[in-house]
């Protein structure tokens, strides 16, 4: 059952390559933050009451709810419903990222039994790994500061499952500090919505650069 949740969560990044709805885009962050959450659901009985108070609250509440209400609000405040300029047409993302995933699934298979990988859960190292490859790849493709910040977080779940993969502990000093880089983006994207869209009606990355010109004049 936990490989199949992993293996769900791997192909949520396939639907954020291949659709460029935003609102679809946060819903998925939701489904993210349950799978996540079920994961960690499976291997509660090896943790700690303070490990299982904090897991439940990062992913079923902060994941789930707070950062995609506060996403949805952007959305509607801006008008934003879709990334359309993206660099390369969406059916090409949604191969590129099929071959990331399956690369990952590979390198989970190879590893699987091999004497560095004792501590390591290969199909949660797999799985994390494209998560954060396919994030990282998307950010450089996509315009709209939102679908980066959205493709920010989904590499941050990936870092945060890639964190679980690591024995049967969970290592919250260094989920803690992921969130709290989480929250720094989510703030900094409020600034830059409301400057940005005050002066430009746009959320393009490429008004980043104007904006500094602007100011600069």
């Amino acid at each position: 059952m936990e490989n199949g949740f992993i293996i769900l969560f791997g192909l949520t990044m396939l639907y954020l390559a291949a659709t460029s709805r935003l609102v679809a885009h946060i819903r998925l962050l939701v489904v993210q933050g349950i799978l996540l959450f079920l994961i960690c659901a499976c291997n509660f009985e090896h943790q700690h009451a303070l490990n299982i108070a904090f897991l439940t609250v990062e992913t079923l509440i902060v994941k789930s709810i707070v950062i995609p209400w506060f996403l949805f609000k952007v959305v509607k405040k801006t008008h934003a419903n879709r990334d359309i300029g993206a660099n390369i047409p969406h059916f090409y993302c949604l191969v590129t990222a099929s071959i990331i995933l399956i690369a990952g699934f590979l390198v989970s298979n190879y590893f699987t039994g091999s004497s560095t990988m004792k501590m390591i859960s290969p199909i949660y190292f797999g799985v994390s790994i494209a998560t954060i490859i396919i994030s990282l790849w998307l950010i450089t493709i996509k315009h709209k500061i939102i679908s980066n910040v959205i493709e920010f977080i989904t590499m941050e779940n990936g870092i945060f499952l890639l964190s679980l993969s690591v024995a049967k502990e969970m290592p919250v000093l260094v989920n803690m500090g992921v969130l709290l880089d989480v929250f720094i983006a989510i703030y900094i994207l409020g600034l830059f919505v409301n400057e940005i869209n005050r002066e430009f009606n746009d959320l393009e990355v490429s008004n980043l650069s104007d904006l500094k010109d602007y100011n600069n004049d």
